[in-house]
Order: C-alpha cells, then structure tokens, then sequence
C-alpha cells in the first residue's frame, strides 16, 4: 500500500519543522554587551606663554615684542633732553641775575653775584641728579617706563618674571650704564646684534626692553607668542587633522 502523501523529500535538517508546517521564529539571539573602546591617551597640553619647543621666536620675548635700538635710542634722547632744557633754563636765569648785579662793580656787588653763580650751579647739579633718580630709578623701577620710555611706548622689565625691576635694581642699572660707555659706547650699541637687544647693562641686571603699545594681535605677557596658537586650560584639544578622541563606551547590554 502506498503513502497517499509521498515519499519524504530528504532528511530533515536540525531545526525545520516537519509535516509542511511553517517555520517558527526561534528565540531571539543574545546580544553581546558593547565592547568599550580604548581611549588614545591625551597629548600634552602646552603651558601658556611657552610655545613648543621651549623657545621663542626671534625678537620676542614673554612680555612682549623686543623693543628695537633706535626706539630706545629715541626714548634716551627725549630723557636727556628734558635735563637738558631744565638745566639750560637754570643757567640762563643766574647767568642773567649774576651779570644784573655784578654790573655795579662794586666788590661786594661782584662777590654776591659769584655766590648767586654758585647757588645756581648746584642747583643745576642737584636738580639735574634728583630728576634722573626719580625718572630713571624710581619711575622705570615701578612702572617700567621713564618719560621718554613712556613717549615712544617701551618699557624695561626682569627678563625672569616680565615684571618692573624695582627701585633699587633701577638704580643700580642706572650706574652699570657707566661700562655701556666704555670701549667707545660699545655696550649702548650691543642691541644692535645681541639676540635680547641687551645692552651691558641689561644683562648685568637681567632686564630686557620691549615695547609697551598694545596692539591688535600682539602678544601679551604670559601668552602664547606670534605663530604658536593659544591652548585653553583643562582638557587636551584635538589637533587640526586628527580624529575626535572617543568618549565614555555605551553601558553593557546595549547593542553597538
């Protein structure tokens, strides 16, 4: 007697249903918990004002952009000239009182006109010291600046902080401008091919000149200088080209 539904077409393979019946879905598979990436450790972040590599650009310095020669010559000159003039203005008062009273021609008329002379002179001594002091010592030492620093807008910092020197290291600059003109004023004129601008005297004292104007665009002190970008404090900023740094992996028991 034959099989009225046939012979079976084949064996059955592992998991189908027999009989002709539709398949059933089976169980859904497991998904795996995320696999957390590993993170690229970040890249150093560098300091503010200290651009890569440790050094600065040719002519800068922290503070500021290197003031040149001539401009701290012009400062120098408009310094000198406001001695200059006071003491040209004093001779010429005395000069005119002393010849006012010795043209009686008296003894005591001469004698008093050379004491007036005298007084005029020391005056002109001391007036002429205690403006230097108070310009080039007290004024540079607490603002960086004299009047003629001031006019063309440089100023004279510490090499080490960027900050005024103070009065007594002022000072004492002041005198060690004395060897700037030994040896035919060699030292006035080093910043002409000295890689800080310094005179001898600068680099006695650790002080470097640099300009004092705020520019758009210049660098201001404790920054990062022309051609080094500025990094912001806290986390590492991703470079220009490279990929954004993966974040926190998904929680486990999600899929991907």
């Amino acid at each position: 007697m034959t099989n009225p539904y046939g012979p079976p077409s084949g064996p059955q393979s592992f998991g189908q249903p027999s009989g002709g019946f539709p398949q059933q879905p089976g169980p859904p598979a497991p998904q795996q918990p995320g696999q957390p990436m590993p993170q690229q450790p970040g890249q150093p972040v560098p300091q503010y004002g200290a651009p890569a590599g440790g050094a600065h650009p040719p002519g800068y310095h922290p503070a500021g952009e290197l003031a040149s020669w001539g401009t701290r010559f012009l400062g120098r000159l408009v310094d000198g000239g406001i001695v200059f003039v006071g003491v040209l203005v004093v001779s010429i008062v005395f000069g005119l009182l002393t010849a006012l009273i010795a043209s009686g021609g008296s003894s005591g008329a001469v004698a008093t006109a050379a004491g007036i002379w005298v007084v005029g002179y020391l005056i002109m001594l001391g007036g002429g010291a205690a403006f230097t002091i108070w310009n080039s010592a007290y004024r540079r030492g607490t603002t960086g600046q004299t009047i003629g620093q001031k006019m063309v807008k440089i100023k004279t910092v510490s090499e080490q902080t960027g900050q005024p020197v103070g009065f007594g290291n002022a000072f004492l600059r002041e005198l060690c401008h004395a060897l700037d003109s030994l040896a035919c004023y060699v030292g006035f004129l080093a910043p002409l091919w000295d890689e800080k601008r310094q005179t001898w005297a600068d680099k006695i004292m650790q002080t470097v000149v640099v300009r004092a104007d705020d520019q758009p665009g210049a660098p201001q002190a404790g920054y990062g200088q022309p051609g080094y970008p500025q990094q912001q404090a806290g986390y590492p900023q991703p470079q220009p080209g490279q990929p954004q740094q993966p974040g926190f992996p998904p929680p486990p028991g999600y899929g991907q």
